[in-house]
């Protein structure tokens, strides 16, 4: 079974299309929906999720999407995991792509992306996604890993309430476990780059990126970017 495990906060306007995609995959795949709630969400998206026959709503005691995402695999049942971002809309074969992934001896790996409005620049930053390197394997992505792999590599650090999935590749990598890029693309959402050009987003996020392998503290890294985006802390 492949659990896909959705950390939610506030996300009433992407939940619908997201879990009627996976809902409808269910009905087809051996496939569990576990949405892990902040206790800080105050939209619709809890009433949202419960109207899903087929998805699990759990109530998280702790915000932090690290914390969400190993209270979701907590709960999960299948030998497959699935961290997916509720603006993240998977390729229609993600299941076989996945599964096929497994079957040939990987245990981690994620997505190729697209965004979900065209622009040169945009798609420079997704033509990266194609191959490895040091950029390689954001939350983004869409990351998936056997749960044997996950359990023994102790989840993700809930130390990280930023970088928390670079922090779980790097350890993928630090194990030498086998891992792949499927080049079935998902699409992502562009609405990061709503409130900043693209260059802004992009040299915060390389400077962030940067702060974080010379060691930074993750709460620090966190007010670093909140304040340089000028988002709430």
């Amino acid at each position: 079974m492949l659990s896909i495990i959705i950390p939610n906060y506030n996300e009433e306007k992407n939940l619908p299309n997201q879990l009627t995609f996976l809902q409808a995959k269910s009905e087809q795949f051996p496939i569990e929906i576990i949405v892990s709630n902040s206790p800080e969400t105050t939209d619709a998206s809890p009433e949202i999720c419960k109207s899903y026959t087929k998805v699990q709503f759990l109530e998280c005691e702790r915000s932090g999407r690290a914390i969400q995402m190993n209270f979701g695999a907590s709960k999960a049942k299948g030998d497959i995991l699935l961290f997916l971002h509720a603006d993240i809309q998977l390729p229609d074969d993600f299941y076989e792509q996945i599964t096929g992934a497994i079957d040939a001896g990987n245990q981690f790996g994620f997505f190729a992306y697209r965004f979900d409005r065209r622009s040169l620049m945009l798609n420079i930053n997704s033509y990266f996604t194609k191959n490895d390197g040091v950029f390689a394997g954001a939350g983004d992505q869409a990351q998936f890993i056997t749960k044997s792999a996950f359990d023994r590599l102790g989840g993700f650090d809930e130390n990280y309430c930023i970088m928390e999935d670079f922090k779980l590749t790097d350890t993928v990598r630090q194990h030498k476990l086998p891992y792949t890029i499927i080049q079935s693309r998902a699409t992502v959402s562009a609405r990061k780059y709503d409130k900043g050009s693209w260059l802004k987003v992009n040299l915060i996020n390389g400077y962030v990126f940067l702060l974080y392998k010379l060691g930074t503290e993750p709460q620090k890294l966190r007010k670093i970017y909140k304040g340089l985006l000028r988002e709430k802390v």
